[in-house]
């Protein structure tokens, strides 16, 4: 099984905002691009594939929003149609209590819960932090089920860093370009089905 995180730090966290204008909405726009990116592929989705979207803006942090592409159904790629559905998990979502979960749609589940809280539960899993200082992906050896961390436009704090280093995350570089949060999904989505089929 293959897994995304995303952290956004800006992200808005109920569902008072515009579909018409994401970027307000702490770059939801960004996030609604890694979504489409992780789950899509030009003939269906991704069924090995789930994606968690760390959202840490206002009003109610932390929220995670997780995409379980085994499991989805009449779900669109594009931006507008996937904000809709973030929208839709923040509405009923908004009243969780810590560490709580809800399905609001086949293979959409919302989450008070925070990053860390994310990590410490797939401590069987691989943790990737992709990380410009990493191992090229190219000569890296992944296991069976890997979680990839990642942070948006603004990056990783510094003290989520050290709590990676102390969960025993391995850093794995993309090359000395740095890319888009969304295009990096990509890279990543292509050296594993490369190594697959």
């Amino acid at each position: 099984m293959r897994e995304f995180l995303l952290r956004s730090l800006k992200g808005y966290t109920t569902p008072d905002f515009d579909l018409e204008n994401l970027v307000d909405a702490g770059r939801l726009d960004l996030v609604t691009r890694c979504i489409s990116s992780a789950l899509w592929l030009a003939k269906g989705l991704r069924h090995d594939t789930i994606i968690h979207v760390n959202l840490e803006g206002p009003k109610l942090p932390p929220k995670l929003i997780s995409f379980y592409g085994s499991k989805l159904k009449g779900f669109s790629f594009d931006e507008k149609g996937i904000a809709k559905f973030i929208k839709f998990a923040l509405e009923k979502g908004k009243n969780l209590e810590l560490n709580e979960s809800l399905e609001v749609h086949p293979g959409i589940v919302i989450s008070k819960k925070s990053f860390e809280q994310l990590i410490k539960e797939k401590a069987n899993y691989q943790i990737i932090y992709l990380h410009k200082k990493g191992k090229d992906i190219r000569e890296f050896k992944f296991r069976e089920n890997i979680l990839f961390v990642f942070g948006d436009y603004i990056g990783m704090p510094r003290k989520t860093e050290f709590f990676l280093d102390n969960h025993k995350a391995e850093k794995v570089s993309l090359g000395k370009i740095e890319y888009h949060a969304s295009h990096c999904i990509v890279i990543v989505n292509n050296e594993l089905d490369r190594r697959i089929y």
